[in-house]
């Protein structure tokens, strides 16, 4: 079985001129161990997106911008509360900043390369996040015509004016699809695969696969699993291509998500 050298991300990467050090900016190698320790950064993550949440709303409603109304038993969620309620996601972002810098390990490990084409990587994006929204309204139509359920997430993207609408495309661009694809993509995929390098010739395969899996249940949605399963493809197999650079996914995701801030504001 011909393997790939795990320091060949790291050559490509690499920003001098001198002597090359194996393992200075990526692992030169992720056993057991390492992926235990990348699990736990995980769930640190999601534990501090979680906890930020909660904070964030009783914030709101302390500013009434959240408003519950006991006797009715309804919530009301006023402009811009559900925009501010994104910022929890900023929670994902710091774990593998954190991994990365305990480690003496360069940015680059997570995505955050300088040696890339700009242009190459925000074309690359867009044609894949537009092929995303094609997914997204083909794969939605299936589940809602074979479980009878409509509908998707048009609740979660509620927006009063224009300007909360390019409010919520900025954040989903600059936080949501920035953060998630750092987290799972380039932090945790990439070392997936670098950790399944020595276990089978498939190891791009499966941690693409098992990476899309985690990212899909990550947003508790059950009836939602196969399309954010089907986007967590599209979204790996881009940062697979691109050798993991965090650009050309984020630019990708946030696309997806921004069709569906346009589209549930005109009421589709």
């Amino acid at each position: 079985m011909v393997m790939e050298d795990p320091d060949a991300h790291e050559m490509f990467d690499s920003d001098g001129i001198g002597i090359f050090i194996p393992g200075t900016e990526y692992e030169r190698e992720v056993d057991w161990g390492v992926m235990v320790k990348v699990f736990t950064y995980v769930g640190i993550a999601f534990f501090l997106m979680f906890v930020s949440t909660f904070v964030l709303i009783f914030g709101l409603i302390a500013v009434d911008l959240i408003h519950f109304d006991l006797i009715a038993g309804t919530i009301e969620f006023r402009p811009w509360s559900l925009v501010i309620l994104t910022f929890s996601e900023i929670g994902l972002m710091i774990p593998p900043i954190v991994y990365v810098r305990r480690r003496g390990l360069s940015l680059s490990a997570i995505g955050l390369r300088r040696r890339i084409s700009i242009p190459t990587e925000i074309t690359l994006g867009l044609g894949v996040g537009a092929a995303m929204i094609v997914v997204n309204i083909v794969v939605s139509w299936l589940i809602s015509q074979g479980t009878g359920i409509g509908g998707g997430d048009e609740e979660l993207f509620l927006a009063y004016s224009p300007a909360e609408v390019v409010g919520w495309i900025i954040v989903m661009f600059v936080i949501v699809g920035f953060g998630e694809e750092l987290l799972f993509r380039s932090f945790l995929q990439r070392r997936m695969e670098t950790y399944l390098l020595s276990k089978t010739r498939r190891n791009k395969l499966a941690a693409l696969v098992a990476t899309s899996i985690l990212f899909s249940a990550f947003h508790l949605d059950a009836f939602g699993f196969p399309l954010r399963f089907a986007l967590g493809m599209m979204l790996g197999y881009l940062a697979q291509r691109r050798n993991y650079s965090v650009l050309g996914p984020s630019v990708a995701h946030g696309l997806n998500n921004s069709f569906l801030i346009i589209a549930a504001a005109l009421g589709f």
